[in-house]
């Protein structure tokens, strides 16, 4: 018997490639009015009459039998190897502007120029690795195009990266890949969520990474070819592209090169964030991370501030946006160097840090909405099907159920950790508050290694 999937309209024709793709017979698609669906999905009562209005055809769906080509879907699975592409002009600018404008009409890359990947381009890529051309890292959501390290060789040719780059771009990768991260949520979702990409420990400084005044800026060659080389990994590995299956609907306002910068190690007040999440002081490593766009704080070269004036301004900040998300909420807080080491001064550590805003930004019980989004009933209601459920952890489930009573405060994360405290930026600088409240599993860091030219990450 088919089975029926509702989507809507945008996503329809992607999902119908996504099910061919995989061999899975019998799909049968109803798409709803992405204009009216949205919209009407914030209750229950909104939403029915929408839906009533294709239950005849989904009974339809559920008992017409099966066409030949339903019960015999073709097996597209992932294209074939191309042969190597011959392209030729006039002369050299000429065959340049051909080679973009094939890719770009293939949807191989992102709208600006790229480096024609020659097979001599690829293979100088590929020896500022120790890793086989042929290892394979994983597949890239959400059509599940094989990562390799040849092909993202070819994606950092693209990009303009340099050979002693690529060992970052694999840790990347190594990242985006794990089977924990939620790759498709960032890669497809309505959200417009761009990835963070954060370098740290030796092989920053001796690659030149930028940490401090315009680090998410023009201007550095390793901060942007990197974030260059990912973006296009993900694009062509994992087959999406804008209006497509890329349905972020303002698109990423850093869609070239993420969000790509280093920690400043140098003048940190604490250690390296790596080695706070346990790798060993010396190594270099490569935290990659779902956001939305970043919330500014401090004064910058404007107005005067204090440490902890930053971080209860953070405090107050998070809080007013209440319990949406507890399951998942997750934050990103980037502390320019002078804001931590005035912090540091006043004696807190990066633990105590995250300790004093798990407890500050916690909603009192009296103060959760009475709705949510998605029809999910109350914030109450919800977090108590997030329990019930398991999406939020049973170790810190009885912390939750603690503080939903009158004179209770709930917590906005699951746990102090969920504040990810990074030592970066200009002085005098700003601080950076990036937050994602799609997945349980939204950061992922992973270690270089196999670098052969550099010192670090070896």
């Amino acid at each position: 018997m088919p089975g029926v999937y509702f989507t809507t309209t945008e996503f329809m024709q992607d999902a119908k490639s996504a099910a061919r793709d995989r061999g899975m017979p019998g799909i049968r698609i109803i798409a709803l009015p992405a204009d009216k669906y949205y919209r009407a999905r914030a209750s229950q009562q909104e939403l029915q009459p929408i839906a009533s209005g294709y239950f005849d055809q989904m009974v339809g769906d559920l008992v017409r039998p099966l066409t030949s080509e339903e019960a015999n879907p073709s097996q597209a699975g992932e294209k074939q190897e191309s042969a190597d592409l011959t392209v030729t002009g006039k002369d050299y600018a000429d065959a340049y502007e051909k080679v973009n404008e094939l890719f770009l009409a293939n949807h191989w890359a992102d709208g600006l120029p790229i480096v024609p990947p020659t097979p001599e381009l690829v293979k100088a890529m590929l020896a500022g690795t120790t890793r086989r051309p042929d290892e394979v890292l994983g597949p890239v959501h959400p059509k599940n195009g094989i990562a390799t390290v040849q092909k993202i060789a070819i994606n950092a040719v693209m990009a303009g990266a340099k050979p002693e780059y690529f060992p970052v771009i694999l840790a990347a990768m190594d990242g985006f890949t794990d089977k924990h991260y939620d790759l498709t949520h960032v890669q497809a979702s309505t959200g417009s969520f761009t990835p963070v990409v954060m370098v740290d420990g030796p092989i920053a400084q001796e690659l030149n990474f930028n940490s401090g005044i315009g680090m998410l800026g023009h201007g550095w060659r390793a901060n942007s070819t990197v974030g260059r080389a990912l973006r296009l990994s993900l694009l062509n590995l994992g087959h999406t592209w804008p209006q497509v299956n890329d349905m972020g609907l303002t698109g990423r306002l850093e869609a070239y090169t993420f969000y790509t910068f280093a920690e400043d190690t140098a003048r940190s007040p604490w250690e390296p964030y790596e080695v706070s999440v346990g790798f060993q002081p010396g190594d270099s490593a490569v935290m990659v991370a779902s956001s939305w766009n970043p919330v500014i704080f401090g004064g910058g070269a404007v107005a005067p501030w204090t440490g902890q004036g930053v971080i209860d301004q953070i405090a107050t900040h998070i809080q007013s946006g209440g319990v949406r998300w507890p399951h998942s909420q997750t934050y990103i807080l980037v502390l320019h160097p002078d804001c931590a080491v005035d912090l540091a001064s006043h004696g807190y550590t990066r633990k105590s840090l995250q300790e004093y805003l798990y407890e500050q930004t916690r909603v009192p019980y009296e103060k959760l909405a009475k709705t949510v989004s998605f029809g999910a009933g109350t914030e109450e209601q919800f977090i108590r099907a997030s329990i019930a459920d398991g999406r939020i952890r049973p170790d810190r489930a009885q912390i939750f159920l603690d503080s939903l009573k009158p004179g209770g405060r709930v917590p906005v994360v699951q746990s102090p950790e969920d504040f990810h405290i990074i030592v970066a930026g200009g002085s005098p600088g700003y601080d950076l508050l990036f937050s994602y409240p799609g997945t349980n599993h939204a950061n992922e860091i992973k270690k270089v290694s196999g670098a052969t030219l550099t010192k670090a990450g070896r």
